[in-house]
C-alpha cells in the first residue's frame, strides 16, 4: 500500500464518501499534503485507522447544508 493517497483513493479504501475525506481534512483529522500537481494527498494508514474510529452518517448537531 502507498504511504500517500488521492482523496479518491481514500475514500474507495474506507468504504466513504469523497466528502468525508475532506471534511476530515477540514476537522484537522486527517494529515493532508499537496503533490506537484497540487492535488490533496492524505496518509493511507490514518484514514484506515480514522474509519474504523467515527461512525458513519451525519453527527448529531451538524446540519445536512453548508452555508
Amino acid at each position: 500500500m502507498k504511504e500517500w493517497i488521492s482523496v479518491k483513493e481514500a475514500a474507495v479504501l474506507t468504504n466513504r464518501s469523497r466528502r468525508a475525506i475532506y471534511e476530515w481534512i477540514e476537522d484537522k483529522k486527517l494529515a493532508m499534503i499537496r503533490d506537484d500537481r497540487n492535488r490533496m494527498l492524505v496518509l493511507a494508514k490514518a484514514a484506515v485507522r480514522l474509519s474504523h474510529e467515527i461512525r458513519p452518517g451525519r453527527p448529531r448537531g451538524k446540519p445536512t447544508r453548508r452555508p
